[in-house]
């Protein structure tokens, strides 16, 4: 089961995060490049602070050639806080919620 709950602070938010049968608090810091169509989200503090030195997500939107719709792509970046650290596969399900949450949006909004 995966569910989050966010609360927005300024710049730097707060996401309550069930994944992989944990229960987990992220900081983040979003920023973004309008030019780039890029969005930059940066663990500032929380459980994965814990775990990973650096951990950002990069959102990239490029719009299709034929004007219709736009090709997303999703960068984790990250960098280990310990040699025992985990490979962050186990929150590949997350984002594939995110993207199907997020996709589903835009769907029906088409409409």
């Amino acid at each position: 089961m995966i569910s989050y709950v966010y609360n927005h602070y300024a710049c730097v938010h707060l996401m309550f995060v069930h994944a992989e049968g944990k229960n987990l608090h992220v900081h983040e810091k979003t920023t973004y490049n309008d030019e780039k169509r890029t969005i930059y989200h940066s663990v500032v503090g929380g459980d994965l602070a814990n775990v990973y030195k650096k951990f950002v997500t990069i959102l990239v939107v490029n719009p299709k050639s034929n004007g219709h719709g736009s090709t997303v792509s999703w960068t984790i970046d990250y960098e280990k806080l310990h040699e025992d650290s985990p490979v962050p596969i186990g929150y590949l399900k997350f984002f594939q919620f995110l993207i199907e949450d997020v996709n589903s949006h835009l769907c029906a909004s088409e409409i």
